[in-house]
């Protein structure tokens, strides 16, 4: 009987469909990697889990790390992303891919300092940045703004590529889902959640923004990062049966008051906000419907939206609306937590 790796591999090579019919679990290991019966080991780190593009003294913005046998993948890269990853013991230059879910400034604010530091840090292999349309184009004016760097350090580091080559950006315009990436350790399926419901985009130079989720199904088990949503039966339905649901959540009961007592101090009207922060993020009983609606087999929490200054949340309140809808292991995420 083929081995499940063999099985996924298959699976790929013939056009996997969105959702795999048995998903490969992996024997509970919150701070090892875990390995799939032909030995094939996997770890998901969550490199920050901060809410929002705020500076947050306990939690860095948002990134995950997942490391599938020699590969390694980058899903966001918030603010504070490279030293997130040494410290969990990965080199810049060891990096495969760099996935982005949207182009908010807590998902990317990081990628300026990751493209310096991993050049310097003897980046010899090509990795490439995909995500919505945008992508490309701030990977390449990132490139621009490196330039003038990447010409004083030139001469003392002879050696390295040009920035140029081993840097790209590639966009993904997803209106259906499908699958958007594969190589022989992840298939990774994008979906377009409804982050930017509300918002009424407009097309730019580089096309239609769009906000994604991702599933990486890997020879260990499936795992599905939201990025940032609001309730979206396509990201139900993108989740069905994943091992792990990795999920953002907001604490909308202290964010509207907060904004409430913005509106109060400056007369500036916030609810188009407030209905931001209600229709295109999720909150716990939102988080709860969709584990269960999925039949996800564990949730870890992450993106804690909380208001500015503030660092804590009601765990006790946001477990118990989780629980309305869902009875299964529930994760608070914290940076460097792995699983």
């Amino acid at each position: 009987m083929p081995c499940k790796r063999t099985m996924l591999m298959a699976l790929l090579a013939a056009g996997a469909a969105l959702v795999p019919q048995t998903p490969l679990v992996a024997q509970d290991a919150p701070t090892a990697a875990r390995k799939s019966e032909d030995g094939v080991s996997e770890r998901l780190v969550l490199l920050g889990t901060g809410g929002g593009p705020i500076v947050r003294e306990t939690r860095s913005q948002p990134a995950n790390l997942l490391q599938v046998g020699g590969k390694t993948y980058i899903i966001d890269l918030g603010d504070g992303t490279p030293r997130q990853l040494v410290r969990a013991g990965v080199k810049l230059n060891r990096v495969d891919a760099v996935f982005l879910t949207h182009l908010h400034f807590d998902h990317t604010a990081g990628t300026m300092g990751f493209i310096a530091l991993d050049w310097q840090d003897r980046r010899k292999e090509p990795v490439r940045f995909y995500g919505p349309p945008g992508t490309q184009q701030l990977v390449d004016r990132t490139l621009q703004a490196l330039a003038s760097g990447e010409a004083i350090f030139r001469p003392q580091l002879p050696d390295l590529p040009a920035m140029r080559t081993v840097f790209s950006g590639e966009d993904w315009d997803v209106t259906t889902p499908r699958t958007v990436y594969r190589d022989d350790m992840v298939q990774v399926l994008a979906v377009e959640n409804s982050h930017y419901g509300t918002m009424h985009m407009t097309p730019t130079d580089h096309g239609m923004d769009r906000s994604y989720s991702y599933r990486f199904n890997t020879p260990t088990r499936s795992n599905v990062f939201t990025g940032d949503t609001g309730p979206s039966s396509a990201v139900e339905k993108l989740a069905r049966d994943a091992d792990v649901l990795v999920s953002e959540i907001i604490d909308i009961d202290a964010l509207i008051a907060s904004l409430r007592k913005r509106q109060t101090a400056t007369g500036i009207d916030q609810q188009p906000l407030i209905d931001h922060m209600i229709d295109e993020h999720l909150t716990p009983e939102n988080v709860g419907r969709m584990a269960a609606n999925a039949r996800v087999r564990k949730v870890v929490l992450t993106h804690f939206a909380t208001p500015p200054g503030t660092e804590t949340f009601d765990r006790t309140a946001i477990l118990a609306a989780i629980r309305k809808h869902y009875a299964g292991p529930v994760e608070f995420g914290e940076d460097l937590a792995a699983y």
